[in-house]
């Protein structure tokens, strides 16, 4: 039987949840280098004493706020997806979020792509970024897989397509920089009606 966890222990998730969602506030305005940790704890509320007993550097306060950004999608993509029983319904539900995240994903992404181009963790910081995308790969995956087991999808090469899929949400996020007002709830509903249909199973 699993234990409830203490008083104590949910303040402590909860202030830290705080310091993320301040930190995340903060790097996004003023981007990595110039965000001093200082700028973290006022935006917070807390002492600075407060951001190291829970984070012991700026590095992995910054990673730690973008880490979190990608379980809160991952934790809106699950609930959708658990909402429908065909592989059809669960990759709409998956896209929808996606979408509907599109203007996060792409400040994550920018910050991301700024911090590892100078960071002299870059090798690192790529594998960690590799790893959560191959997460989301094998979790697309399985759904077109799903869907070809269950006869709705015709057989394909499914790490291909989650690949393909990602990259053309991740390449609408970065279009958002040049055109903010892209209809981008629109434009994904047209792409997920159009690569579902070309999925189906022709029916005899």
């Amino acid at each position: 039987m699993t234990e409830e966890p203490s008083k104590r222990e949910v303040m402590r998730e909860e202030r830290r949840r705080q310091i993320l969602e301040a930190a995340l506030a903060v790097f996004s305005q003023k981007g990595f280098h110039a965000t001093n940790v200082s700028d973290v704890a006022a935006q917070a509320g807390v002492s600075q004493g407060t951001i190291y007993w829970y984070f012991e550097s700026k590095e992995e306060l910054f990673e730690a706020a973008i880490l979190s950004v990608f379980d809160q999608i991952g934790s809106e993509a699950m609930a959708g997806i658990f909402q429908h029983e065909t592989a059809t319904g669960k990759l709409r539900a998956l896209t929808d979020t996606m979408a509907g995240l599109g203007e996060l994903v792409e400040n994550v992404f920018m910050l991301f792509l700024g911090y590892w181009a100078s960071s002299p963790r870059r090798g690192e910081a790529a594998k960690e970024w590799i790893e959560i995308l191959v997460g989301y790969k094998d979790l697309i995956a399985s759904l077109i897989e799903e869907g070809v087991r269950d006869g709705e999808f015709r057989p394909v090469d499914a790490d291909a397509l989650a690949w393909m899929l990602m990259a053309a949400y991740d390449g609408l996020a970065a279009y958002l920089m040049l055109a903010p007002d892209l209809d981008v709830k629109q434009i994904s509903t047209v792409f997920i009606d159009t690569l579902l249909k070309g999925l189906a199973v022709d029916e005899e």
